[in-house]
């Protein structure tokens, strides 16, 4: 294949989602779905190195096991095949996405969607909700629960609403959560603090081992839980 070819072919898959794609290889032929999956795989220019290797191992990975493991079957026994084919198979799947593509009307990432229809919520309402929720589809909750209030809009908070919080947060968390924060977010917590409070989070976070800091986004995410507790209990506001 030319580059560009390869390059028509990287601007579909980019501009695709990987369900709509998956779609597209629902019915096909084992055999040819291995071929399509090693040639993406083995083709790539410099203008695109890896790229296309990286959309179609996603889209292979969402296949139904079984799928995966018929078509991992015939990859391991696709080293040689007639160029006239392997053209043919290439041109067919390309088609097979672009109608695909065609027939689908997507509506955006269903987390994202849930969280705007809540964000016209309160917080209450918001949390009784994604309890239950909770209790069938946990991963999509949390997923939900980040849209609507991140660790960033932490920067629009009141001061009072920082201080509420300072109140009960530890200082360790609050070092993981501030190290390498955006500096309006590290800023404002620190403005907020008494000066000897200020220096003593400040030297917990330059104390912080590599290990510990790994965890830094699980702290985050301790202190928007935290503020979405407060919120619905009324004792700040978040928006």
């Amino acid at each position: 294949m030319d580059d560009a070819a390869l390059q028509a072919l990287k601007a579909l898959l980019d501009e695709t989602h990987p369900q709509v794609i998956l779609a597209a290889f629902q019915n096909v032929d084992d055999d040819d779905a291995a071929l399509f999956f090693v040639m993406c795989t083995q083709l790539k220019s410099e203008s695109i190195e890896n790229a296309l290797a990286a959309h179609i191992g996603k889209v292979f990975a969402m296949l139904p096991f079984d799928k995966q493991v018929r078509i991992a079957e015939k990859v391991t026994t696709t080293e040689i095949v007639d160029a006239e084919r392997a053209t043919q198979i290439w041109d067919e799947q390309i088609a097979r996405i672009k109608e695909a593509l065609q027939k689908t009307a997507f509506l955006g990432e269903g987390a994202a969607n849930l969280a705007k229809l809540l964000s016209y919520m309160d917080i209450a309402g918001q949390n009784r909700l994604l309890e239950r929720l909770a209790e069938r589809q946990p991963e999509v909750v949390e997923s939900v629960s980040e849209k609507l209030f991140t660790f960033e809009d932490l920067s629009n908070l009141e001061n009072e609403a920082i201080k509420t919080i300072l109140q009960v947060l530890d200082k360790p968390t609050l070092a993981l959560a501030l190290h390498n924060a955006p500096p309006t977010i590290h800023d404002r917590f620190l403005e907020n603090m008494s000066a000897s409070q200020a220096e003593a989070v400040e030297a917990e976070i330059a104390q912080l081992t590599f290990e510990q800091a790994q965890i830094a986004d699980t702290a985050r995410q301790s202190v928007v839980s935290l503020v979405r507790n407060f919120a619905a209990k009324g004792l700040l506001k978040i928006g």
